[in-house]
C-alpha cells in the first residue's frame, strides 16, 4: 500500500513537472519570432550562432528567440555571405531569396569570331544579331536552337540603334537615316529606304507642305496584326502611323513632342506645351492628359518609363529632373535631380536612378530614398530581384549587392560595353576579343 501511495506521488509530481515544462515550453515557443530563407544554390548551409542548418531544397524556415542574431551562408565554390539580422517576438523576418555567386561562372561560347563589333538580340533571345568589320561591316543572324548563321546585310558604319520585329528590323545609322531590313529567309533581299517610304507616302497622301518636318527622329513597329507594315514615325513636330507596304499614312499627333512610349497600343508623349499626355492607336484620340506641365528644356531628350501592370510613370525631363507619376489625375513627385536614366525594378516596387558616379533607390510606396556612389560605365540595371544590380567598369562586369555594398565579378573582358541580361532566364550575353559568350548561375 505504501509502494502503490509512493508511485502515485511520483506520477502526480512528474505531471506537474511535465505540465509546467510544457506551459514553460509553449510559452516560450510563443515569444519566438521566425526566420525564413531561400538559397542558391540549394546544397548551401546556414549556420546562426554557431548553429549550421541545412535543407535539400534551399528552404530555411527556423525559430528564433528575439534579438540579432549572427548569420552565415556558405558553399564550395560560391561566395558567402555574412550578415546579421533582427528576430523580433511572434514575427516572421522574410531574407527571400538568397543568391550565393560562383566564383567561376558557368560559361557557354556561343559565337566564336574576333572580328564581331557589335550584338543585338532579338526579343525572344533566339536569334542574335551580329555585326562583323571587314571593308565595310557584315551583318549576320544567328539562331541558338540551330546554330546556323546568316548573312543578310551590309553597312558603312555600326548603327546608332537596331528595333527588332519577327520579320525584319528598323537600323537607324545617323542623322535622319533609317533603313526597313527583312531578315533572312524573307521574299525582300533588298532594304528600304524609311525615309525614301516616308516622302513618297507624305506626297500621295497630300500631307506634305513646305513647313513639313522630313526629319525623322524616332520611329519604332506598330504591332498591328491586320496591317504588318505599320511603323510609329516621329518627326519635329508630327506623330504618324505609316504602312509602308500598303503605301498609307496618317497622322496621330500634331505638334512638337517628347519621344514617345509605345505600350499596349497607345502612346505616351509630353506634347509642346508640357503636359504629358496619351493617344489611343486604334482611335488616334487623346485620351488623358495630366494635370502637371513639365518642362520643355531640351523636350527631345525627355524619357518616360511605365509600369507594366499600372499606369505610373518615371518620367525623365530633358532637365534631368525625375519625377514619379501615379497616374494621370495626380501631380508626379520629384525623385532626382542630375538624372541620367532610371528603370523600374524587376517586380516595379522600386525605381532606380542612375546619375553619373552614383545611383539612387526611390521606392514609391513609403518614398524612401537611399543613394550609393557606383561608378559605371553604362546604365546600371537590376539583376535577379530588388537586391543585386548589374554594371561596368572598365570592361569588368560586376554585381552590386544592396544590402551591403559588396561587389562580384562575372566577366573581365567585356568589349565595346556590349553586353544583355534576360531577366526571364537569368542568362547574360557579353562581347569579347573573341566572340559572344553566354553565363548563367
Amino acid at each position: 500500500m505504501i509502494k502503490l501511495l509512493k508511485i502515485l506521488i511520483i506520477i502526480f509530481f512528474l505531471g506537474i513537472g511535465i505540465s509546467f515544462g510544457f506551459r514553460f515550453f509553449q510559452k516560450y515557443s510563443e515569444s519566438q519570432g521566425i526566420l525564413e530563407a531561400r538559397v542558391y544554390p540549394a546544397e548551401a548551409t546556414l549556420k546562426i550562432n554557431n548553429k549550421t542548418y541545412q535543407n535539400k531544397q534551399g528552404i530555411f524556415r527556423i525559430r528564433l528567440h528575439p534579438g540579432e542574431h549572427s548569420i552565415f551562408f556558405s558553399c564550395p565554390d560560391y561566395s558567402l555571405l555574412e550578415d546579421k539580422v533582427k528576430i523580433e517576438s511572434n514575427k516572421t523576418t522574410n531574407l527571400d531569396y538568397i543568391y550565393l555567386f560562383p566564383n567561376n561562372w558557368s560559361e557557354e561560347r556561343i559565337i566564336t569570331n574576333k572580328k564581331i563589333e557589335r550584338f543585338y538580340l532579338s526579343p525572344d533571345t533566339n536569334r542574335i544579331l551580329f555585326i562583323e568589320k571587314s571593308s565595310n561591316y557584315d551583318w549576320y543572324i544567328f539562331d541558338r536552337s540551330t546554330k546556323q548563321k546568316e548573312y543578310f546585310h551590309k553597312t558603312t558604319s555600326l548603327p546608332y540603334d537596331v528595333i527588332f520585329s519577327p520579320k525584319r528590323i528598323l537600323i537607324h545609322s545617323g542623322k535622319n537615316n533609317w533603313e526597313i531590313v527583312f531578315l533572312p529567309k524573307s521574299l525582300i533581299k533588298n532594304s528600304i529606304s524609311l525615309n525614301t517610304s516616308f516622302k513618297e507616302v507624305l506626297d500621295q497622301a497630300g500631307l506634305k507642305e513646305k513647313q513639313t518636318s522630313l526629319i525623322i527622329n524616332q520611329a519604332i513597329f506598330y504591332p498591328n496584326p491586320k496591317n504588318d507594315g505599320d511603323i510609329i514615325v516621329k518627326t519635329t513636330d508630327t506623330i504618324y502611323l505609316l504602312n509602308f507596304l500598303t503605301e498609307s499614312i496618317e497622322k496621330i499627333y500634331e505638334g512638337k513632342s517628347s519621344h514617345f512610349l509605345f505600350n499596349n497600343d497607345h502612346i505616351y508623349f509630353i506634347r509642346e506645351n508640357g503636359v504629358f499626355t496619351k493617344i489611343s492607336l486604334e482611335t488616334k484620340k487623346e485620351i488623358e492628359t495630366s494635370l502637371y506641365s513639365f518642362s520643355l528644356e531640351d523636350l527631345e531628350k525627355a524619357k518616360i518609363k511605365k509600369e507594366k501592370g499600372e499606369n505610373n510613370f518615371l518620367i525623365i525631363e530633358g532637365s534631368k529632373k525625375a519625377y514619379y507619376l501615379k497616374r494621370f489625375e495626380n501631380l508626379p513627385k520629384l525623385i532626382g535631380e542630375n538624372v541620367i536614366d532610371g528603370i523600374f525594378s524587376l517586380n516595379e516596387k522600386e525605381i532606380l536612378l542612375y546619375s553619373k558616379d552614383k545611383i539612387k533607390i526611390y521606392n514609391p510606396e513609403n518614398e524612401i530614398k537611399s543613394s550609393e556612389e557606383l561608378y559605371s560605365d553604362v546604365p546600371v540595371t537590376w539583376f535577379l530581384n530588388n537586391d543585386y544590380l548589374l554594371f561596368l567598369n572598365d570592361n569588368l562586369l560586376k554585381i552590386y549587392a544592396l544590402k551591403n555594398n559588396k561587389t562580384w565579378p562575372i566577366a573581365s573582358n567585356v568589349k565595346n560595353n556590349n553586353f544583355f541580361y534576360d531577366p526571364s532566364i537569368n542568362y547574360i550575353f557579353y562581347l569579347s576579343d573573341t566572340g559572344i559568350t553566354k553565363v548563367s548561375l
